[in-house]
């Protein structure tokens, strides 16, 4: 969102990486189950290039690579390690509360990282708690650092859509979601 530009907050107390061989003793004989699926098309190419980071970095490697429909149990219920997946959010206010308390809090109903943390849960409280606009949004950007601090998520690529519209065109539909462009009111002048 545009307003969180300025307000990021440092993230502090995150765990120190492993080096390649602390990696490969700690994981010998395990694999690594990384899953994406097919839905969209730049997610299982994102995931070969994860992949091919992660065992060069000293992991053994499986994906697992479906329709989101027919893998969305297994990913509610931790089957996996880790996950590349594209999550919309924000697409009709610039309020994030509601997705964070979904996919981030002890108790959310989207919490497919299975993250149970006091301080986000507390940091994502406090959030929806405040009324005043600044002040929410300053939590907010607190709530993200206890977030990104888990390690529970790191994003890896923020996608914007661009999309051209000629002059003498009108009636465009301008959907974050890519799902529409032209309906029965799109005409050209």
């Amino acid at each position: 969102m545009p307003w969180a530009a300025d307000r990021r907050v440092k993230v502090t107390g995150r765990a120190e990486a492993a080096t390649s061989a602390r990696v490969r003793s700690k994981t010998e004989g395990r694999t690594l189950r990384l899953a994406t699926y097919t839905n969209r098309a730049e997610l299982p190419e994102a995931a070969t290039v994860l992949q091919q980071q992660l065992e060069k970095a000293g992991f053994r490697v499986k994906q697992d690579v479906r329709e989101y429909t027919q893998m969305e149990a297994d990913l509610l219920a931790g089957k996996y390690d880790a996950l590349v997946f594209s999550r919309v959010t924000l697409l009709d206010t610039g309020d994030a509360v509601d997705y964070l308390a979904s996919d981030f809090t002890s108790e959310g109903v989207y919490n497919i990282p299975g993250l149970k943390d006091a301080a986000v849960d507390k940091a994502i409280r406090a959030a929806a708690a405040e009324r005043d606009t600044e002040r929410r949004q300053d939590k907010i950007m607190k709530a993200e650092a206890e977030i990104l601090r888990t390690d529970a998520v790191l994003p890896l690529v923020h996608e914007q859509a661009v999309q051209g519209i000629a002059p003498d065109v009108e009636g465009v539909i301008l959907d974050p979601r890519e799902r529409s462009l032209v309906d029965v009111d799109t005409r050209v002048k």
